[in-house]
């Protein structure tokens, strides 16, 4: 199974973790399906996590049980959280808004479940070795708006 969604079955340490709501819970099933696709089928997927802090490839990450998912509901409800040292990740509701942008918050998040620290680019730069940004704009820093990558985004 790898990674689990908390669909109710666990309390999170974080008192802004909560289940992910019902309306909310196929797009979850669908982020991490894609995520796990991608690193069965995007070898620079795997590379890249490797060159992370902790040495995991994507593939370990996702297969990893004890990383939790759930609904972050802090203010202003944004986009992501992780609680560093708990493999807890909470995916708020702005990533919720658009399928690509939850898996490309996902994948983010795993990347520093992979030891990619806050102070550098190294999570956000993750998107692109999973195809999910391109090269012009990881060295140009441009930002593609088709993409779920954002080069203007640290952290």
């Amino acid at each position: 199974m790898g990674i689990q969604l908390n669909f109710g079955e666990r309390t999170p340490r974080a008192e802004q973790f909560i289940a992910i709501p019902k309306p909310m819970r196929a797009d979850a099933q669908w982020a991490r399906a894609q995520a796990k696709a991608i690193a069965n089928t995007r070898p620079s997927a795997n590379t890249y996590f490797r060159t992370l802090p902790a040495h995991r490839t994507l593939s370990a990450l996702l297969a990893d049980r004890s990383i939790w998912v759930s609904y972050y509901t802090g203010v202003p409800q944004g986009m992501h959280y992780t609680l560093g040292g708990f493999n807890e990740i909470g995916l708020g509701y702005w990533a919720f808004q658009r399928r690509p942008i939850l898996l490309g918050v996902l994948i983010h998040e795993l990347a520093h479940a992979g030891g990619a620290p806050e102070s550098t680019r190294q999570a956000e730069n993750a998107l692109v070795h999973c195809g999910l940004g391109t090269l012009n704009e990881l060295t140009t820093g441009v930002d593609d708006p088709t993409t779920p990558y954002d080069p203007t985004i640290s952290g």
